[in-house]
């Protein structure tokens, strides 16, 4: 009896971390550090995408191991280097840096550091939010404030993947499985 409890209970914990599965990704008007704009994820239907977010600074500096994996795996996967070029994904694939509350305030001074610091070839891939996070965070239920999360949607803007946390090889192994699925 004590173990079905202790199931039960450990289920229902954890379903919290996938309600979010079959959620329509809500809107989010952001702008590349270029200063061009998009409506995540609207402008993206069509192909899967990958969208990385952080709203804090820890979740930030966390989010620089997705970073570094994801422009390999994802985005730049097709390099001259290669013995055996690999066929790059069909996807979109953004790090999004959300700006709320009092924070929108230093959003120039962010974006100048996001500019600064992150290689020019990368700031397409680069947007920033600036807005409210509740609807986000209640939504997508983004609970864990020092976490990047990782989201993957379909081709409608539909999420069928979520994580959180620092980058780890398994997370990027069944993010690539899904994209790769036709």
């Amino acid at each position: 009896m004590r173990t079905i409890l202790l199931f039960a209970f450990s289920l229902l914990i954890s379903l919290p971390s996938f309600a979010q599965v079959g959620t329509a990704f809500p809107p989010m008007d952001c702008q590349n550090v270029d200063g061009v704009k998009s409506n995540v994820p609207n402008s993206l239907k069509g192909k899967k995408s990958v969208l990385c977010l952080a709203y804090s600074q820890k979740a930030q500096e966390k989010l620089q191991g997705w970073i570094d994996a994801s422009v390999h795996n994802l985005i730049l996967r097709s390099t001259e280097q290669s013995l055996i070029p690999e066929e790059p994904y069909n996807i979109h694939a953004f790090f999004i840096a959300m700006l709320t509350g009092a924070n929108q305030n230093f959003s120039a001074a962010a974006e100048g550091q996001i500019k600064k610091n992150i290689d020019v070839q990368l700031h397409p891939y680069i947007l920033v939010y600036k807005g409210e996070l509740e609807p986000f965070k209640s939504k997508l239920k983004m609970d864990v404030k020092d976490d990047p999360y990782v989201f993957v949607l379909d081709e409608k803007g539909k999420v069928i993947y979520v994580t959180h946390g620092v980058y780890t090889d398994k997370a990027m192994d069944e993010i690539e499985e899904l994209i790769a699925e036709e």
